[in-house]
């Protein structure tokens, strides 16, 4: 009899795991709408947290309460840091604050220790899950500023406008930011 009941509990959770799940006209207008906006290349992505690979040194430096009131070191806000994301044709500009370790080779420039890109990048790929309705976005780009530092970055973005950028880097720890995704709005001179 248990063998039974286990049996049908497994039954159950395989078949709940297998199964498609059916999106409404308006959620399926929404994926399309963030299709459309990636394809149009004119996008802003602006983040309001960062969460660090926290290495047992960075926690330790983060713990002494640097990283300000409210933050740990696996999530810091970034609403008062300036921060942005620019794809535009093929172009992407990225300036964003980092926290983690800096790792082998990397050097430091106090002027510009945060994460600052603007080329147009390599392997530049889009691919869109249509089971989960989120479309990610993959590329290789160098820092603007060091030389000897590359970045592999991977952004997913939703229909309702929520962005997860990760970035992996030669001479730093990886990281991840949060925010929101927006169309580029055009400067008016």
């Amino acid at each position: 009899m248990k063998q039974v009941l286990l049996y049908s509990v497994v039954f159950v959770l395989l078949m709940g795991c297998g199964s498609n799940r059916n999106y409404t006209e308006q959620e399926n207008q929404a994926y399309q709408n963030l299709q459309d906006l990636i394809a149009s290349k004119s996008l802003e992505i602006v983040s309001n947290s960062a969460s660090p690979f926290a290495s047992a040194a960075f926690s330790r430096v983060a713990n002494s309460n640097i990283l300000g009131p409210g933050n740990s070191a696996n999530n810091i806000d970034l609403t008062t840091n300036a921060n942005r994301l620019i794809i535009k044709g093929d172009s992407i500009q990225g300036y964003l604050p980092y926290f983690g370790e800096q790792n082998f080779g990397g050097g430091y420039n106090g002027n510009h220790s945060g994460i600052e890109f603007n080329d147009v990048p390599e392997n530049y790929k889009v691919v869109n899950d249509n089971r989960k309705h989120a479309v990610d976005i993959r590329f290789k780009i160098d820092d603007e500023h060091r030389s000897n530092e590359h970045y592999n970055v991977m952004i997913t973005l939703y229909p309702n406008n929520r962005s997860t950028i990760r970035i992996q880097s030669t001479t730093r720890s990886s990281i991840e930011y949060t925010g929101r995704v927006s169309p580029l709005e055009e400067v008016k001179d």
